[in-house]
């Protein structure tokens, strides 16, 4: 009968066992969809500045004039901060972003904007209202990217 009952033990150990396992398994698993996710969403928004930009620039060019336009995107991805900003130089212009502390590291994605301007400024996730304003100074056409705060 002792032995019946080591054995019941060592099952009960083993199922226990099988049971992290399998639990840890699947945290895992949602774990990585959800960063997958996140990364999509801020794909997404880093595309809608791009086109709300590219836009813009058409805008400009088209007329001359100075354009401006204010988005209103969420504080987090997730439950992740977020950052964007416009970069331009010799090889073109784009929009590049990433989670966590802004404008530390590397930029995380990027979606390139037409290449033929001058593109510059930050915008932080939830700190004020995303604001893009497209001018011509010169020749030259000029993107900007800020945060915009009512008060």
């Amino acid at each position: 009968m002792a032995s019946e009952a080591t054995t019941y033990f060592y099952t009960l150990i083993a199922l226990g066992t099988v049971g992290l396992m399998v639990t840890a398994t699947f945290q895992t698993q949602a774990v990585g969809l959800r960063t997958i996710s996140e990364r999509g969403e801020l794909e997404r928004l880093l595309e809608v500045i791009a086109a709300e930009g590219t836009e813009l620039i058409a805008l400009t060019e088209a007329g001359g004039a100075s354009a401006k336009v204010s988005l209103h995107l969420p504080r987090t991805v997730g439950d992740k901060r977020w950052w964007a900003r416009l970069v331009s130089d010799s090889s073109g212009a784009w929009v590049e972003g990433a989670f966590g502390t802004a404008w530390e590291g590397r930029p995380e994605l990027n979606v390139d904007l037409p290449w033929n301007i001058s593109a510059s400024g930050t915008y932080e996730g939830g700190v004020g209202t995303l604001s893009l304003a497209c001018e011509a100074q010169g020749s030259e056409i000029v993107l900007t990217l800020s945060s915009w705060e009512a008060g």
